[in-house]
């Protein structure tokens, strides 16, 4: 079936399919607090390296301890805490708080101090688990301030010797688009009454497990679901730490479960304490899927597939077993031995626009975590302030970071010092598809502002098919592996986004795009490889195009958003899906619903640069299936998977 067919009866553009909005979800490098700079103004870890994180909120600094500093996504999904898959990606699951149903959230991990760390759910009323379940309030909200001259009160612990009233030598920065409120921990009060929680982000309360009650701390996140601060565990432990590495185990102690012994031991004990760690994935080796090649999944080694010259830190070169190992206690302790590594689902890919071909390079390793928790916590009459790295660990045996990146704001270079880089960039991702990964020559990008770039001046689209290489002032280059720069067509400018054309000649390896509003530039950096596939969806992930029906010499053309009628026995029905990436491949193959498909044709659109097309036959098995999955694969290379319902 020739493409011509199908041009000049398109019920949608293609170009009107690119998504002017971010993408959906969000997505540096750890280190202990105030290693560097004045560590007075600390930079918030969430603001500073989100874009580093997976679809499981977890990512890892040079030393591979994977770790999560806020809302845990995948582990929630896993122990059944409110959470449901809106859509699965190459780059991870995309997730949703549930609308109703609610239950009391699982215990999902412990902090150090031993007192149970819950998701974001429980009891309205702390004392009585009769009372109906809602989704726990942070007490903290951004300070209503126009200068940092002074600190939070909460704060006050966590820097000895300061003043609450700064010297003009400890203000921090001006608060602007560079320093906007909430990159600072301190840019954070805790206000009595404002939420459910305390200023440790915990409260008194019976749960499911506690019916007698138990101080507990909370997930935070706020309506939409994005982490709410303090995130986790706040400045100070609500308990005294009497936890944390292990160094020898004592004698007399039980265990509990052990995953190496020939026979698994699993004890009768039922305390919480014990029954909440995971044991069902202590048998499967981690997984992870690098950002070089997101399509081809997870490997059980890693780093694996990665261009020739690329750097990293961590890594594994043989496989290893995932979450709890041991579990073992006494009367007052109990003592869990685990790699620090999620069995449940794939971890990563990273990203980084700052970093070589814009992927976070880091990579987890066997922590051979040795870690031991007190079964009876008290409450600490001196708190004591949580810092950098390790301040628990989740029942999948994964690190519980607090909000805490390592860097903090430096009065004498007027810019953060320590931990990962900040710098004003763009996050880039397929204007098809919405994810992060490689880039193919012709393929069209959309790129999001980072840490207050602002992208062009103005906001302006293409008029036209011919897409031109200025729009408001706004231009962008981009450098290949060669050394050639060359200018990008636009689609559409404004201060947050821009969508362009990859140059068709760009050479595959390392680039990095130049965006130039007028007056300033922004770098960022991408992997070009020949071929990697997207198909464009919405952000429910439902497939843009339309249908073609051949019904003997008569050929028609249907939209594709309702459900599909194949129609009777000797119908032909087509879905002809927009995509961008296949670069110069003109060959392909499908499944949909995991049925292989016949692709008539796959290539350029004709009429939309850098804009694919693929016409594929809907296979008749398919016919009352609902929806399916649509995934196209080209020189190797699976897309995303685009969803078709089919009645």
């Amino acid at each position: 079936m020739k493409q011509s067919l199908f041009l000049a009866a398109m019920m949608m553009t293609a170009a009107g399919a690119i998504a002017q909005g971010p993408p959906g979800g969000g997505p540096g490098g750890g280190g202990p607090g105030g290693a560097s700079g004045d560590g007075i103004w600390r930079r918030n870890a969430y603001f500073g390296e989100f874009q580093t994180f997976d679809s499981c909120v977890g990512h890892q600094p040079g030393t591979g301890e994977y770790h999560y500093h806020a809302n845990p996504l995948c582990l929630r999904y896993q122990v059944g805490d409110n959470v449901e898959v809106v859509r699965n990606t190459r780059t991870g699951a995309v997730y949703q708080e549930k609308a109703s149903g609610w239950k009391h959230s699982p215990i999902l991990g412990w902090a150090i101090d031993g007192y149970p760390v819950y998701g974001p759910y429980g009891f309205t009323t702390a004392a009585n688990a009769s009372s109906p379940v809602k989704r726990l309030k942070s007490g903290f909200r951004l300070r209503q301030i126009t200068s940092r001259v002074s600190l939070p009160d909460w704060a006050l612990p966590n820097h000895s010797g300061v003043s609450q009233q700064l010297t003009t030598a400890q203000y921090g920065p001006a608060i602007n688009t560079t320093f906007p409120l909430g990159r600072y921990l301190e840019d954070y009060e805790w206000v009595a009454g404002q939420g459910d929680l305390d200023q440790y982000n915990g409260r008194q309360e019976v749960t499911p497990e506690f019916p007698g009650g138990t101080y507990a701390y909370h997930v935070t996140i706020n309506d939409d679901g994005t982490p709410a601060f303090p995130f986790i565990l706040a400045g100070e432990l609500y308990g005294t730490a009497a936890g944390g590495r292990a160094q020898t185990i004592p004698t007399g102690v039980s265990d509990y479960f052990n995953a190496s012994a020939t026979t698994p031991v699993v004890s009768t004990e039922t305390a919480p304490s014990l029954t909440s760690w995971l044991t069902k994935n202590s048998s499967q080796n981690a997984t992870v899927a690098s950002g070089y090649d997101p399509s081809a999944g997870g490997s059980t080694t890693w780093p694996t597939g990665f261009p020739t010259g690329t750097t990293y830190s961590g890594g594994a070169t043989s496989a290893v077993k995932a979450e709890m190992q041991r579990v073992r206690y006494s009367a007052t302790n109990v003592y869990i031995n685990a790699p620090g590594l999620a069995g449940g689902y794939t971890m990563g890919p990273w990203f980084d626009p700052g970093m070589t071909g814009g992927v976070f390079s880091n990579f987890p390793s066997n922590q051979n975590y040795q870690l031991q928790f007190p079964r009876s916590p008290a409450p600490a009459s001196t708190k004591t302030a949580t810092g950098g790295g390790t301040q628990g660990l989740w029942v999948n045996g994964v690190a519980i970071f607090n909000f805490i990146d390592g860097a903090s704001y430096s009065t004498s270079s007027g810019a953060d010092a320590g931990g990962g880089a900040v710098r004003a960039t763009a996050i880039q991702v397929s204007a098809a598809s919405s994810e992060n990964g490689p880039a193919a020559p012709g393929s069209v990008i959309s790129a999001y502002s980072l840490f207050g770039s602002s992208l062009a001046s103005a906001t302006a689209a293409a008029t036209s098919a011919d897409w031109p290489t200025s729009l408001a002032g706004a231009s962008v280059s981009v450098k290949d592996s060669a050394g050639t720069s060359r200018a990008s067509t636009l689609q559409f400018v404004s201060s947050g986004q821009v969508n362009f054309r990859l140059p068709p000649d760009t050479a595959t390896g390392f680039a990095t795009a130049t965006f130039n509003n007028g007056t300033t530039s922004y770098t960022s950096n991408l992997n070009v490889v020949s071929c990697y596939p997207n198909l464009f969806i919405d952000g429910s992930g439902l497939a843009k195009g339309y249908l073609v029906r051949v019904r003997g010499s008569q050929t028609t053309v249907e939209a594709l958003g309702s459900a599909i009628d194949l129609g009777p026995a000797t119908d032909q029905v087509f879905a002809v899906l927009y995509g961008s990436g296949l670069g110069t491949v003109t060959s392909a193959t499908a499944t949909i619903g995991g049925v292989a498909a016949t692709v008539a044709y796959a290539g350029t659109s004709g009429a939309y640069p850098g804009i694919d097309q693929y016409n594929i036959l809907i296979p008749r098995s398919l016919a009352g299936k609902g929806s399916v999955a649509v995934v196209a694969t080209a020189s190797g290379r699976p897309s995303n998977s685009a969803t078709i319902t089919i009645r």
